[in-house]
């Protein structure tokens, strides 16, 4: 049977008299390495969903790419801090699991700023104090929830498993940088797109959406 994301040596090697048990060390890895490509299609499309979703919350498409970006630069602010401050050197396939992670805790911030972005302008009259408001409870929301994820995973650091532990403390350091990076980054952008594209009425991807994230 001819199936999709499946090797044909993983069918049980089994008749009505006799079944055997096998093990390779090249069949293992190159096992591993098929493994490996079809989690990363799975790592695309869950990009790509949080890219669509967060246009569409956002409702801009440079809103969207930003905060996308935003993102992934955890990651390598993540990994200069597990090397060079935490002197780390252990990193497997398994910290690459870090970015659905990053990805739910990201987008979940990004959406909170949004909302307290758009709450603002009933509290708010001047760009300045609705920047002011927006940061103050977006600040106020997403450090609760990151401090408390980032110390379940820095809690898996005492595991006698090596692995579990590295991969706890990896992915701790990139919910500390997201948060870090949607209470400095992401204001800006939206600074940089309410001031330069919104208020302009500039001709491009942002023009859909002048009245619905304002």
């Amino acid at each position: 049977e001819d199936r999709p994301f499946w090797s044909p040596w993983r069918d049980s090697a089994e008749t009505a008299d006799l079944s055997i048990r096998f093990l390779s060390g090249a069949m293992l890895q190159g096992e591993f390495g098929d493994l490996m490509k079809t989690d990363f299609f799975m790592v695309i499309f869950s990009i790509l969903f949080v890219l669509v979703y967060m246009c569409y919350h956002t409702g801009c498409l440079t809103l969207g790419c930003l905060g996308l970006l935003m993102i992934l630069l955890s990651f390598p602010l993540a990994l200069f801090l597990y090397v060079v401050v935490f002197r780390v050197r252990y990193f497997a396939m398994i910290h690459v699991l870090a970015i659905f992670i990053a990805l739910g805790v990201g987008a979940d911030d990004i959406f909170v700023y949004v909302n307290a972005w758009r709450h603002s302008r009933r509290v708010a009259t001047s760009f300045e104090a609705r920047i002011a408001y927006a940061h103050r409870k977006t600040y106020r929301a997403v450090l609760a929830t990151s401090f408390t994820t980032a110390v379940a995973f820095f809690a898996t650091w005492v595991s006698p498993v090596m692995p579990v532990g590295a991969f706890g403390c990896f992915a701790a350091l990139a919910i500390v940088m997201t948060f870090a990076l949607v209470i400095s980054f992401f204001p800006a952008a939206l600074m940089i797109w309410e001031l330069r594209f919104r208020r302009a009425k500039c001709v491009g991807c942002c023009c859909p959406c002048i009245g619905r994230c304002a």
